[in-house]
């Protein structure tokens, strides 16, 4: 049994990647569920056992985005204010983007949340670890008395997390013309920051 689930596991993780690969090659709408069986070597058929549209691969790159925002959890949290936790989470989260995910596979994640009707709005999903994560340190930096907003935690999370996405489209836009991680810490710490610490 265990032996099968790996076998599994591995197929749709090749699926996966064949099929990032030929998004960030030839473009989301050009690919089809062909292209993308044809070049992890397997029947087109197996396709559907793991995604049931190629909206689904790209929604679960960024249920691996938030992984990655859970694996540096305890490192952020072990900064002391809630102003060093936004500036380092901001550095790791724009590093991660800028270096694993890179412009163009972002501009398709991006171009499919806007343009498929009726799929899954992960983007904008604050039931996300971002979302969350974002809110408990607004949370705790009102209980230190750090944040001067009168706004609760769940806004100020939406709206940190809402000013970050429009610096990501704006480097998608500029298809990465500037440095993302630098301008990035920049925003938060002169503009974003400036409005609540």
């Amino acid at each position: 049994m265990k032996q099968t689930q790996t076998k599994g596991e591995k197929t749709k993780e090749t699926i996966f990647q064949s099929a990032l690969f030929l998004f960030k090659t030839q473009g989301f709408s050009e690919v089809t569920i062909q292209d993308i069986t044809h070049h992890a070597g397997i029947a087109k058929g197996s396709f559907y056992t793991y995604f049931s549209t190629k909206s689904d691969i790209i929604v679960k790159e960024f249920w691996l985005i938030d992984s990655y925002y859970k694996s540096i959890e305890e490192e952020i949290l072990s900064l002391d204010s809630a102003k060093e936790r936004l500036l380092q989470f901001t550095h790791k989260q724009m590093s991660y983007v800028s270096e694993i995910i890179g412009v163009d596979l972002l501009k398709i994640l991006y171009a499919n949340q806007v343009t498929q009707e009726g799929r899954e709005k992960v983007i904008i999903d604050n039931k996300r670890f971002w979302h969350s994560f974002i809110e408990r340190i607004m949370q705790e930096g009102i209980e230190k008395k750090e944040i001067t907003s009168t706004l609760d935690s769940y806004t100020l999370a939406l709206y940190f997390n809402r000013a970050m996405r429009g610096l990501l489209l704006d480097w998608n836009i500029s298809s990465g013309s500037f440095d993302l991680v630098r301008e990035s810490e920049k925003y938060c710490k002169e503009f974003i920051l400036q409005t609540f610490i």
